[in-house]
């Protein structure tokens, strides 16, 4: 599965998500869309992607900064589309996660939280502390 970013901003090539999408399944692979937003998710599903994950939310001008996953957008995205929605970002645990797949994630991404073990330390180190 290759993932990439299917916000509106430019690609440093100039090429469009569309045309990623087709090159990566001729040649025989899959593409999760990395969005922002609803509209951002169905114009990646319109345009071929096999998986939508809200991997930008929260890190694109025009969606919501928060501390927590976008379980707003995971509901959305479920609910408005048919390609498989994968819950990505900021999902630190297992209850995260469990929200995200009863939100309808197909599946969920847990990246940060569990791959860098200086912000794991300080989750600990804070949570203690406070």
């Amino acid at each position: 599965v290759v993932a990439a970013d299917a916000t509106a901003r430019p690609r440093p090539d100039g090429s469009t998500f569309a045309e990623l999408v087709e090159a990566v399944h001729a040649a025989g692979a899959q593409v999760m869309a990395d969005v922002s937003t609803l509209g951002e998710g169905r114009t990646a599903a319109g345009q071929g992607a096999d998986f939508v994950g809200t991997t930008l939310s929260g890190y694109v001008p025009g969606s919501p900064v928060q501390d927590a996953p976008d379980l707003a957008l995971v509901t959305d995205l479920a609910g408005a589309l048919d390609t498989p929605v994968i819950a990505e970002g900021r999902i630190a645990t297992p209850e995260q996660a469990a929200r995200a797949l009863a939100a309808g994630a197909h599946s969920v991404v847990v990246g940060t939280a569990i791959t860098a073990p200086t912000a794991l330390t300080r989750l600990f180190a804070d949570g203690l502390t406070s």
